[in-house]
């Protein structure tokens, strides 16, 4: 018997997992202290279910316990740390209240469907209600959720195949070189060169945010010039973790320009000889420090919207921080359609260079910046 009684009043579990192939000896889970017999049974089945994984052909299965897999799941690939926040927020404030007393065994497409339609008379944080770009990214992860019972062999099928809502289409916006060099004007460049760095090398690499406040002078070649992408910072609750980058595919390297290494190489000298007290190892050091306190997301975001917002003129748009990505990527496009490089070419370069799992991604996301393209679908139809 796994539950038994003890003591005064007191109740303990001995749930067995079986022999260790090693030792041929019995592992076994035992924890003492319920006040209760049915607070132990509920132990019991809790330690069954979601440590030792024991399912019973008809069991009822519960959001948390699809949701505990996913997390192994992300753990196994590497997932970054802002990816699973992000299915955090949208489990704890969506997802796992709507399916709280669900079976996930047993739903139907008609109860994701009903799901979808909740979700569409939600509030947002931000006001009003979600948008259908927010519920589909939801509807994304429940796909997930369901794909993990799927290869638990909980369930045989995926309810969750739904058409996506249609998405507000938000035209994609960019610098061109002249409107970031006027963007640069704006920042000192003395007493505020960390930010003019960071928003160098979100231009010159198209490195996400998090990937250039992870960059320390170890994974910097000057010789050579290029860039290692090996991790991303990740800011929560007021502390920086340095984890994986969004995908495996995300790890590369990146070559630079001269004139941006000849700056790099003038300032990691300057920025040496600054702080070499309060480091033992300068390569250490995070690349915008001018201070022991390395650079985070919300001083950036405090410097954009306290400094610069009230910099800015009314023909130059302050555009978001992924925005210098898609600039990067628009300056390479039009440099390549001059030198007259084919689009398959262009596409594959900036796939690798940006760090995309594939090239679907890579495509639609920047297939508009070649509106030739269209023009010429269109002139075929003169030899109609």
């Amino acid at each position: 018997m796994t539950v038994s009684k003890y003591g005064k009043g007191l109740w303990k579990i001995d749930v067995s997992d079986g022999y260790d192939e090693l030792t041929g000896k019995r592992k076994r889970i035992r924890k003492t202290g319920f006040t209760s017999k049915k607070q132990a049974e509920e132990y019991e089945a809790h330690i069954k279910l979601f440590e030792l994984r024991e399912l019973k052909p008809k069991q009822k299965i519960s959001i948390d316990y699809l949701y505990s897999l996913v997390k192994i799941e992300d753990e196994i690939r590497g997932n970054s740390q802002s990816t699973k926040d992000t299915q955090d927020s949208y489990y704890r404030v969506y997802i796992s209240k709507f399916f709280a007393k669900a079976n996930m065994r047993t739903l139907t497409v008609l109860d994701i469907k009903k799901f979808r339609e909740w979700l569409q008379e939600q509030p947002s944080i931000k006001g009003g209600k979600l948008t259908n770009k927010n519920i589909n990214r939801q509807m994304i992860f429940l796909h997930k959720l369901f794909d993990i019972s799927i290869l638990h062999q909980i369930r045989s099928d995926n309810p969750c195949q739904l058409k996506a809502l249609p998405e507000k289409h938000v035209e994609m916006k960019y610098y061109t070189p002249e409107q970031f060099k006027r963007f640069l004007a704006l920042i000192d460049p003395i007493d505020e060169f960390r930010y003019k760095l960071f928003f160098e090398i979100l231009m010159f690499t198209g490195a996400r945010s998090g990937e250039a406040l992870a960059l320390t002078w170890e994974v910097v070649n000057l010789d050579e010039g290029y860039i290692n992408i090996k991790s991303s910072a990740h800011y929560r609750k007021k502390e920086v973790t340095i984890g994986a980058t969004k995908t495996t595919q995300s790890v590369r390297r990146i070559y630079i320009h001269k004139s941006f290494v000849d700056e790099l190489k003038v300032w990691k000298t300057k920025q040496f000889k600054l702080l070499e007290k309060y480091v033992d190892k300068p390569e250490t050091l995070q690349i915008y420090q001018t201070t022991p306190e390395i650079v985070t997301h919300p001083q950036i975001t405090g410097f954009r919207h306290d400094k610069l917002k009230k910099r800015m003129p009314d023909d130059l748009p302050l555009i978001r921080n992924h925005d210098f990505r898609h600039s990067h990527a628009a300056f390479l496009i039009s440099q390549g359609l001059r030198k007259g490089e084919g689009k398959d070419y262009l596409f594959f370069t900036l796939m690798k260079r940006l760090g995309h799992s594939s090239i679907t991604t890579t495509v639609n996301t920047y297939s508009h910046l070649f509106p030739s393209q269209q023009k010429e679908i269109a002139n075929a139809f003169d030899d109609f």
